[in-house]
Formats: C-alpha cells, structure tokens, sequence
C-alpha cells in the first residue's frame, strides 16, 4: 500500500529533484524549515488549541491565545531555520504571527461558524478500488454546518493572494472533500474555505461529486507518474530560494560551495576561472558572429541589388565569382489572416457567402491559394474580394556553390 501526501505529490510537481532528496535519498541538510513554514506550523498550532479548548467548553482569551503563540515559538525556534530575506529578523515574521492571530480572533469570535469535527485530522483515504494507493488527508479544520454541508478549512500564511480561478482549480482541499464524502453518511455537498491570514480575509470555493471523481483520477494520475519515475531532473524557478536541498542541487552546488570562500581564493577557484574565461571567450566569438551576420545581409542585399533586372524577369540569377558562384531565387510568400483576429473572422464569412467553406480545411492556406488559381471558381468581384485578405511577402534566398570548370 503506498501513502501519498499533497504536498510530496506537488513536490514532485515543482521539482523531481527536490522530491528525490526529501522522500528517496533523504540527505542531512543544514535547515530543517524556513521562516515561512515555521510561521505557519506555529499559527496552526495556535489555531488548533483556539478551537480544541472550544470544543471542550474552554473559551481561550486572545492575550492568552498570543501568550501560547509566544511561547510555542520560543521553545521551538532554533538556528536550523532558513532565513532566506535577509532583510526581515525572525522577530519580524514572529510578529507576523501576532497580527495573524489577533485579526482572526477579533474576525470570528465567539468561534460558533458551525460544529467542529475535525482538527489537523490524520485520516487516509483510498484513491482506487482496491486501496492500494492512498492520501493522507490532514485537515486544519472541518466544520459540520448542518443539513449534509460540510466546510474544509484551510489557514493560509503566505504572503499571496490568489485570484478566485486558482481557487476553483485548487486540488488540495478538493482531495481532502474525497475523505469528507466517505465518512460522513449524511454528506450531500463540500464547502472549501480558505483563511488567507495576511490579508484578514476568507475565500471559498465549492465542488460537485463529479468534481471530486476527476480529483480522485487525477491525483492517481500523479502517483502513477511518479512511481513510473526513473529520472529526477532540477527544475529551476522562484522556488528554489527557499528549498532546503539548494546546497546539494546540481544546479546550485558549485555556487554553495564557492559563497563563502575569501575573494582571492573565489577568483582562483578553478571552476570560477573555467566559467569567466569561458564567458569571455564565448562573448568575443558571439561578437564576432554578429559582425560577420551584418556583413552577410549586407552583402546579399548587395548581390539581389546587383542583379534586379533578372529577378524581375526571371526569377532567378546566378553571379559568378573567382571560384564559386551564388544563385538566388526570388520567393513570393502568401500570407492569409491569423487564427481568432478580426479580419479572419470577415474572411471566413466571405467564403461561406462564395460558397467556398466546404473546399477549404480550416482554412488551409494551400486550399485557398488553389481556389484563387481557378478561373471558373469564382466571378472576378469574389476573387477581388478574396485576394484583398492576403498579404504576398517577397524573400530572396541565396545559395552558394562551387564554380565548376567549363567541359566538366
């Protein structure tokens, strides 16, 4: 039986090497967690003691709330938390947390938004017939509204706000609704609520069962493809800040280990110096190139300059030099309008009007350049009509060869 969870599926997602080290290779790291992530463990914990002394007839008081906030970040804090904006102190992101907390107890006191049955729940849920795979499904807090309604909710720390597309498309919370349906006989529908903390504002979004069932396939989707799995490549992006295996990542391990070298030595290392003088290298040859690129067109608009009046005659030329010789051909290039712009839409509508629409495939550019080609296909004010949508575009292509030797 394999157990997945979300957040090792969307490792997977962001990064298979990140997911190789976290659940394959699990390497010693330096941090444990970043300040984010421990600003939000610390919240939960808050929150979840907030509504556990609820449910047992415990109204927690917000300076008591705070207190208890305070001293579980004092106790758990250490120097294995990655602080990666070096502008902001850890006092800055513990105060953070104060004004999280205090917003959402002035917001929702007396805390009586439906029953509670669930906290920071530790269920799993089966994703196939026969339960092979499963999804341990962690809930922060679910609440039984009544009349087979129940609400998924979700605390949220970070410091975005998402749009309300993102919301409906989300997979977590929707996942967590799988669990939900199951163990509850009365369940008709789910409510997924999110508590975005920074900003002291609620978001909602809801899901069908038909929702749920694509939910359910694609997270199997998922885990297939990772179980699938034999390479797991680097996958840079903003993210990789903030990921505890930076040091150990192909991608940032030589960076890691010059950070913090002396100057003189960082200048001698010899992976600095292979990069700087490849740099230089490759800058003079890509300088070059340009050079010898301008010099080139140059010279082309040169030679179809040199022999204009055969192009306009024939077609083509050929000037001959000491020992080679070009060739250039002028080409007529016909361009019709672009998908979904307004003057394709008028098009469209011509050729249905000509009776055209069913000789043409999606408005296949040869298809309409052999209509045009047609005397008796169409009366000369539709072919005006028609040949006013296209746009001829005249290139000149050179090709060089050896001169060859007069009777060989």
């Amino acid at each position: 039986m394999a157990i997945f969870s979300i957040s090792r599926i969307g490792a997977f997602r962001d990064c298979p090497r990140q997911y190789k080290f976290a659940y394959i290779e699990r390497p010693e790291v330096e941090f444990q967690d970043t300040v984010e992530a421990f600003l939000g463990s610390r919240v939960h914990k808050a929150l979840e003691k907030l509504y556990r002394d609820k449910m047992h007839e415990k109204a927690l008081s917000l300076p008591r709330l705070l207190e208890d906030f305070n001293k579980s970040w004092s106790e758990k804090w250490s120097q294995k938390v990655l602080l990666v904006r070096k502008d902001y102190t850890a006092d800055n992101y513990r105060r953070m947390g104060e004004r999280f907390l205090g917003e959402y107890y002035r917001r929702y006191a007396p805390f009586e938004q439906g029953k509670v049955v669930g906290l920071e729940t530790q269920e799993t849920v089966a994703l196939d017939e026969g339960g092979v795979y499963r999804l341990h499904v962690r809930i922060d807090r679910l609440v039984d509204t009544g009349d087979g309604l129940y609400e998924v909710h979700d605390y949220k720390t970070s410091s975005g706000l998402p749009a309300q597309e993102e919301l409906d498309r989300d997979i977590q919370l929707a996942a967590y609704s799988l669990w939900v349906r199951r163990r509850f006989k009365d369940f008709k529908r789910v409510r997924l609520v999110w508590h975005f903390l920074a900003f002291d504002k609620e978001m909602d979004s809801w899901r069908t069962d038909e929702d749920l069932e694509k939910v359910r396939q694609k997270l199997l989707d998922d885990i297939r493809t990772i179980e699938a799995a034999e390479d797991f490549p680097p996958r840079v992006s903003r993210l990789c800040g903030w990921c505890l295996y930076r040091p150990l990542c192909p991608m940032f391990r030589h960076e890691a280990r010059t950070a913090g070298l002396p100057e003189n030595e960082y200048l001698n290392e010899s992976g600095v110096r292979l990069v700087d003088e490849y740099a230089r290298v490759k800058a003079e040859v890509d300088s070059r190139l340009r050079e010898a690129q301008e010099k080139m067109e140059k010279l082309e608009q040169a030679l179809v300059a040199f022999c204009r009046a055969d192009l306009d005659k024939e077609k083509v030329a050929v000037v001959t030099g000491s020992e080679n010789s070009v060739t250039i051909r002028r080409v007529e290039q016909v361009k019709w309008p672009a998908r979904n712009s307004d003057i394709r839409a008028r098009l469209n509508a011509a050729l249905k009007d000509f009776a055209l629409w069913d000789r043409v495939t999606d408005l296949d550019p040869h298809c309409l350049n052999r209509i045009l080609k047609e005397e008796k296909a169409l009366s000369e004010t539709d072919r005006a009509v028609l040949e006013s949508f296209k746009e001829v575009k005249t290139t000149h292509r050179l090709t060089v060869s050896r001169k060859k030797c007069q009777g060989a």
